[in-house]
């Protein structure tokens, strides 16, 4: 299926001073609904326990293990958004950021980089200005880049059976208006909904905000108890011959989407007395789930992880898994906002200023990596931790160091950076200052020895330690 171009002047540059005005905040991205996507398991996950004395060591210049790159220290972050840094003019932005820009990853450098040229002709602009005025050659770039992998995943599905193949054009229809800017009719879902509202509940939790946390909480609270879509409501009414079951069928279904609205209204008048009206994204939820609640089309952007996860219940299906397989890995490679600038200004596009700034800087936040993941029963101790850019721990998931290792061979010499930087601080008192031992040097090189592949073996150089 082809993609039409969509037209320039589809987006407008929002006047100076026009932009908008919502807070996010650090560590990373998300993963799709689940299951979870090996190609996309960025999320803010659980935090590390006990870990405060490396999280101090993040304000001393530490290499990220795996890139290489000094993380930035996450109270400096903290004190951006305090301060609400990213919803200030770029000129502002550009003077606060510039120290930080070799700890950007490559992506986000490069968008640092045009915010400072446009920072010397539109020093007033706002980064949502900066993405609005990029938005109408991005978008064609793009396009550019999706269209070949979309016309390869529409060969491939020609091997699906019809129903299969039926479900794909329909998927496909909807990524073509969700593409043109058009209209789509979705379907409500009450997991997808209290997915996204976490999001924003994680969000809002760093806020340091009482009143906010327990209110979003409380949404929470509702919003759990709102009824899935079930078989019996996927079922067409038309089809079903006996006038009394059909009728009960119709009154079933009123009686769900009745019960999912009056939830959400409960929510909306909790949020309409407080602070969080402003908050852009639950607004924006909460109207578009309204609107899936009684079927009425929205515009609303074409979304990478959504359109895999999508893709992924119908090859699900497929008997043919090798076939299945093949579908999903050639879907991985649409351009992601990490690897792509263009995937990045247009996954921009609908944000605030403020999550714009922290889309990214976020990334290159340091955090706390367990080298036995937790999911496979690693422990929450500083034996069981590494200091790596918020990125590289969110991507990296459920891979082992072996796996990791073989994915980033740089990773080597980027461990030995680390460490040479740990034996620096451990020789000049810094450790001491911050309350950890010499050992956890000594225990990381260790554990890290005998978590990589045996053919090829970390080795870390401590000769230098006292």
């Amino acid at each position: 299926m082809k993609i039409l171009p969509l037209l320039t002047n589809q987006y407008k540059t929002l006047p100076p001073g026009k932009a908008n005005n919502r807070n996010d905040y650090f560590q990373c991205n998300s993963i799709a609904l689940n299951p979870p996507l090996k190609a996309d398991t960025v999320t803010f996950g659980r935090k590390a326990m006990n870990a405060e004395q490396l999280r101090a060591l993040m304000a001393y210049g530490i290499p990220d293990m795996y890139s290489g790159k000094v993380v930035i220290d996450p109270k400096v972050l903290e004190h951006f958004y305090t301060r609400n840094l990213f919803s200030k003019s770029i000129k502002n932005i550009v003077k606060a950021l510039v120290k930080y820009e070799d700890s950007l990853h490559t992506v986000e450098r490069q968008f640092f980089g045009i915010v400072k040229n446009m920072a010397r002709t539109n020093p007033q602009y706002k980064l949502k200005d900066v993405v609005l005025t990029l938005a109408p050659e991005h978008n064609k770039k793009l396009l550019e880049a999706q269209q070949p992998i979309f016309d390869e995943l529409s060969e491939m599905a020609k091997e699906m059976p019809p129903e299969l193949l039926l479900e794909f054009h329909n998927l496909m229809s909807i990524v073509y208006k969700k593409l043109s800017h058009k209209p789509v009719q979705l379907p409500f879902s009450a997991k997808e909904f209290v997915y996204k509202l976490q999001r924003i509940a994680d969000e809002v939790k760093h806020k340091n905000n009482p009143q906010e946390n327990d209110l979003i909480k409380r949404i929470l609270v509702i919003a759990k108890k709102m009824p899935e879509k079930t078989p019996e409501e996927q079922a067409s009414v038309m089809q079903i011959k006996s006038r009394a079951r059909r009728n009960k069928k119709i009154k079933y279904h009123k009686s769900l989407v009745k019960a999912r609205a009056d939830a959400l209204t409960d929510m909306e008048v909790i949020v309409a007395g407080s602070s969080l009206k402003n908050n852009q994204e639950l607004m924006r939820l909460f109207a578009q789930t309204r609107s899936k609640i009684y079927n009425i089309p929205i515009v609303i952007p074409f979304n990478r992880k959504s359109f895999i996860y999508e893709l992924q219940k119908i090859t699900d299906k497929l008997e043919d898994t090798k076939l299945a397989h093949r579908i999903i890995q050639k879907a991985t490679k649409l351009p992601t906002s990490h690897v792509n600038l263009s995937a990045f200004i247009m996954k921009c596009v609908e944000y605030s200023s403020d999550k714009i700034g922290y889309n990214m800087v976020a990334g290159s936040a340091g955090s706390i990596d367990h080298l036995i993941p937790h999911v496979k029963n690693g422990k929450d101790s500083l034996d069981n931790y590494g200091i790596s850019s918020a990125y590289y721990n969110s991507e990296r998931a459920e891979r082992s160091i072996t796996q990791q290792l073989r994915k980033y061979p740089k990773t080597y010499e980027n461990c030995q950076k680390q460490v040479d930087r740990l034996i620096e601080l451990c020789n000049n008192g810094t450790f001491k200052k911050v309350g950890l031992s010499r050992q956890y040097i000594i225990n990381f090189a260790k554990r890290m020895y005998n978590l990589s592949p045996p053919e090829k073996r970390l080795e870390l150089n401590l000769d230098k330690l006292k």
